[in-house]
């Protein structure tokens, strides 16, 4: 009985069920959040260093993306 059950053929059959998603724009889509979310963070750690050592951060943000400056105070 144990070799007849060792010798048989594995009887496995692929899901029949698929589903017919687009998920690589929402994959995008999240990965650009996490990017600018990112670079917002680094922008305001470099605010507040700025801060700290006397001068007065101005932050803009464009299509070239964050820009941040560190005047000296008057």
């Amino acid at each position: 009985m144990g070799a007849t059950l060792a010798l048989a053929e594995p009887t496995y059959a692929a899901p029949a069920i698929s589903f017919e998603t687009e998920t690589a724009q929402a994959d995008e889509a999240v990965w650009w959040v996490v990017f600018v979310g990112l670079a917002y963070a680094v922008a305001l750690a470099w605010a507040t260093y700025c801060r700290i050592t006397g001068g007065y951060p101005e932050i803009s943000f464009g299509w070239k993306g964050f820009k941040v400056a560190c005047k000296s105070a008057p």
